[in-house]
Order: structure tokens, then C-alpha cells, then sequence
């Protein structure tokens, strides 16, 4: 028999002792079963929100193309895990359909060709399989983890997992981090459609890092954010402006992609990314703090710009990249006098900076020779009359795509001025052009005569041949009553004589 007390054998302090213990046991186990409760109440809404998600995006694809499907079925089958990921998730949870369909896969890139017919090994060594179907081509990548980037653009290594979780912590933002199966429904470990709810561009994980592994991130993130309307995570925003600097070592042809993009469909996001575009057009933070005081304008360089890009009426790059670097040259011819700023022949000093940048960017060179005269004559308008008709495509040798670009151009500039003045003279001569440009000959194979006519009329030999061609076309231009063959013959003789005479001087005067 144990030598103890029962609890009522205890004296009063004893008690009020063990009473005290008993209550805060009783509390204790009291808010023990209360967190158990709630934890099983947040486990159920986790639980409920997942169902919820999963029943909401189970739909998702309505749509999806027959041979995408029978690829995932055909992994599926194969006892790999299959789904659609990235871009495609991310249009279709914002409603929008998507252009194509990227999958990721555990199968390992030499079963995913044993898998089907035709395939082309596109990128093995990243694990991606590009499977011929029916409906197209289709990227199949395995699941991996990467190693460093230190060349900013490709992993050192890269390691195929079998985990979705752990591929999708690779990717650049968390929209883009959602993954999809008919099956299980989305996956979205990252808070990816938080943040198209929320419109907020966010990085996966630490955006240091994000974009330490590839700097062309940042500026997929104002492409994002501008064409979504969406707003930039402040970490998100604060490590893009840290690692600006090291844009340039991407190269230039990805970058003017992502830039194009950006200038055609939501140029509003220009002001933000003047660090971003420092190492090619450093002019565009100057444009940003030069300001415009004259009855002309409401705004600074760089805001007129985005707002001409804005008006722009086509969709077409030369075009707007013209319209980017059409004041470019202001900045450095800046002068104020008269109570106003003034930038006297500033489009020349602007032709300059873009025969720069479109240098340094690697343009393609017909868009560079398009680009060119568009900033060199943004600001010269012409009266409606077949002089001009003449210079432009004769004597500039102006092709008529170039000349309606211009007109494009122009009307994006006056559109973003505070009067709208000049769009009266813009469109006279385009109606004036639009009208006559079908009616005469612009080119020698359009003359009613040719250099056979030449040689047997005339005793014209070598450059003068040339030279009475273009006098009788631009004769013809101005005086649309001599578009016939007997009028251009007449006139052919006539030039022929005077060339010759003037020849004869020219050596008489040599002699002398």
C-alpha cells in the first residue's frame, strides 16, 4: 500500500493548489481540442476550396484540340503524369483562348519519343520533345529543377525530377506557374490565380533570383503587366530596378521582341522601363524630364511619345519603332526663348540617334531603311499637288507601302499634340495621294516609251539615256496631257537635243 494522500486529505493550501493545476489542464485541453477543431475546420476549407478549384477549372479547355489530348492520354496511359502548363493556363483562366499549348510531363524525353510516331527532339537536352499530331505540333517537357545561369539566359545543368510542384518552382512568375490536367484540375502551388484575380505580376519565389537566372524576365514583366493591365509586385518592381543594369547581357535578339510587343500594344508602360532600355536608347530617360512648354504640346517628350504610339493607327513595327525615336533628338536640340521650348530641327538629330539604335538593336534592314526616313520626315507635311506626288516617289524613290506608313506616322504625332491643327494639311494630301497615285506613270517600265525608243530616235549613249527617261517621267507626272506615245516621243526628241547641246558646251568650255 502506497504511502499517499487522497486529494481531499490534503490541507486547504494543498488543495488550491491541485484545483489551480486541475483548471489550467482543463483550460489547456479546452483550447487543445478548440485549434484541433479549427485545424480540421481549415483542413475542410482547404479541402473545399480545392474541390472548388479543381470543380471550376475541370472545364477549363473546352476546347482543347483532340491531339493534345490524346497526347496527355497517351503518358497517362503510359503511367506518367501529363499536363498542360504555363501560357496557355494562364489565357484560359482569364478567359481568353489560348494561340498554343505547351505540356509538361514525368516521362523522361527518350520515352516521350518512344511514345509516338513522329517526333523531333527540339531541345533534349532541356528535356523537350516537340510531338508531331494531327492538330500540330506540340512541346512536351519533362519535369526538371536548373541549375545556375551564369550566362543570364541557360541553366549550367538541368536535372528531370518527377515532382510538378518542383518544375513549376522554376518558372519566371506565378501566372505562368499553373499547371492543368482534365483529372486532377489546376495546380497552382504559387498563388498564380490570386494574382490574375488581383492583377498583380509577381515572381516565382525570389524575384532576385528569377531574374539573376534570365534578365529578359524583366522585361517580360512589363509586357505582362502591360498587356493585362496588371500592377507589378512591389519585390517584384523593387529587384528589376537593383538588377536593370544586367539587361544587357541578353542579347539583342530577344530583346526587341519583347520591346516590339510592348510599343504595339501597350506602349503605356514605356515611362516605367527607361532603365530597362538604357544600354540602347539612353535618350528616353532625358525625354522623360524634358519638358514641352508651348501652345503646341501638354506634356513631356517621352509621354508625347507614348501617347503618338497610342494613336498609331496600324499595327505595324517600322512604324513604331519611327514613332519611339521620332523625338529622340529633342533633348539635345532643346532651347528656350520667349517664354517657350523650342527644338529647332530636332528631327535630324533625331535620324541620327536612330541610325544608331537600329544598329545597336540588330533591326532587320528593311525595316531599318523604312524606320529611317520615317523619323528623318515625321514633321515635314506636303500640299496636295503632283510636285510632291513626284518627290516622294521619284525623286526620295519612296515605294507607296513607306509613303502610307508615313501618313500613319504623322497622324500619331498630331493626335498626341494639344492642337490638331496639322491634321487638316495630313489629310488633304493623303486624299490628294490616294487619288492621283494610280493615274500616272511612277517608274520607267510605266512610260508609254522605253530604252529601245532611246537608241533608235535619238544618239543618246550611255548616262544620258538615264537622263531622258527621268525627265520625260517627271515631265509626264507634272503634265498629266503628255501620258501618250506620241506626246513622250515628242518629248523624248527634245530632251535628247538639249542634252546633246549642253554636252557640246560643256566640252567647249573645257577646251577653252
Amino acid at each position: 500500500m502506497t504511502n499517499q494522500k487522497t486529494h481531499n486529505e490534503l490541507n486547504p493550501e494543498t488543495n488550491a493548489m491541485f484545483s489551480s493545476v486541475s483548471e489550467r489542464d482543463e483550460k489547456k485541453k479546452e483550447k487543445e481540442e478548440n485549434e484541433e477543431n479549427k485545424g480540421n475546420e481549415d483542413k475542410n476549407e482547404k479541402e473545399e476550396n480545392k474541390e472548388k478549384t479543381t470543380l471550376d477549372s475541370s472545364n477549363l479547355f473546352p476546347d482543347l484540340p483532340k491531339g493534345i489530348r490524346q497526347v496527355m492520354e497517351t503518358l497517362e496511359d503510359h503511367g506518367d503524369q501529363a499536363y498542360l502548363v504555363g501560357g496557355c493556363v494562364r489565357d484560359a483562366k482569364l478567359g481568353k483562348k489560348p494561340h498554343d499549348y505547351d505540356l509538361t510531363t514525368s516521362a523522361r524525353p527518350e520515352e516521350v519519343q518512344a511514345l509516338f510516331e513522329k517526333t523531333i527532339p527540339t531541345g533534349i537536352a532541356h528535356g523537350t520533345i516537340t510531338v508531331m499530331t494531327k492538330d500540330g505540333p506540340v512541346e512536351v517537357t519533362t519535369f526538371r529543377k536548373e541549375g545556375q545561369y551564369r550566362d543570364h539566359r541557360h541553366p549550367d545543368s538541368v536535372d528531370f525530377v518527377t515532382d510538378l510542384e518542383e518544375d513549376l518552382a522554376r518558372r519566371d512568375f506565378t501566372i505562368n506557374a499553373m499547371a492543368w490536367n482534365p483529372k486532377t484540375g489546376l495546380v497552382d502551388p504559387f498563388g498564380g490565380q490570386k494574382d490574375l484575380e488581383r492583377g498583380t505580376i509577381r515572381a516565382v519565389g525570389d524575384p532576385m533570383r528569377r531574374f539573376e537566372e534570365d534578365a529578359l524576365r524583366m522585361l517580360r514583366a512589363f509586357r505582362f503587366a502591360g498587356r493585362y493591365g496588371f500592377e507589378m509586385d512591389p519585390k517584384t518592381k523593387e529587384a528589376i530596378d537593383k538588377l536593370a543594369p544586367t539587361i544587357s547581357n541578353v542579347a539583342v535578339e530577344r530583346i526587341v521582341p519583347e520591346v516590339e510587343e510592348i510599343l504595339l500594344n501597350s506602349p503605356d508602360i514605356l515611362d516605367q522601363m527607361t532603365a530597362l532600355l538604357k544600354p540602347w536608347i539612353p535618350e528616353l530617360d532625358v525625354m522623360l524630364h524634358t519638358e514641352q512648354n508651348s501652345v503646341y504640346h501638354y506634356t513631356d517628350v517621352l509621354h508625347h511619345t507614348i501617347d503618338a504610339l497610342k494613336h498609331l493607327p496600324t499595327k505595324d513595327p517600322a512604324s513604331a519603332w519611327a514613332l519611339l525615336l521620332h523625338d529622340t533628338g529633342k533633348p539635345a536640340t532643346h532651347e528656350f526663348y520667349d517664354g517657350h521650348d523650342h527644338f529647332k530641327r530636332h528631327e535630324v538629330e533625331s535620324e541620327k540617334i536612330a541610325r544608331r539604335v537600329v544598329k545597336a538593336l540588330k533591326l532587320p534592314r528593311k525595316m531599318s531603311e523604312e524606320i529611317i526616313p520615317l523619323v528623318r520626315y515625321h514633321d515635314t507635311f506636303y500640299a496636295p499637288n503632283l510636285k510632291n506626288l513626284y518627290k516622294l516617289r521619284v525623286l526620295k524613290g519612296w515605294p507607296d507601302e513607306l509613303v502610307e506608313k508615313l501618313f500613319g506616322v504623322q497622324y500619331g504625332d498630331i493626335m498626341a499634340h494639344a492642337t490638331h491643327d496639322r491634321l487638316k494639311s495630313l489629310d488633304a494630301f493623303k486624299t490628294f495621294y490616294e487619288a492621283e497615285k494610280n493615274r500616272h506613270p511612277l517608274a520607267f517600265n510605266q512610260l508609254k516609251i522605253n530604252g529601245r525608243d532611246v537608241l533608235e530616235t535619238t544618239k543618246l549613249q550611255g548616262p544620258q539615256i538615264s537622263k531622258a527617261l527621268e525627265t520625260v517621267l517627271k515631265e509626264v507626272i507634272l503634265h498629266p496631257e503628255l501620258d501618250s506615245r506620241d506626246a513622250q516621243l515628242k518629248l523624248l526628241n527634245q530632251t535628247a537635243a538639249r542634252l546633246i547641246r549642253e554636252e557640246a558646251n560643256q566640252k567647249m568650255q573645257t577646251k577653252a
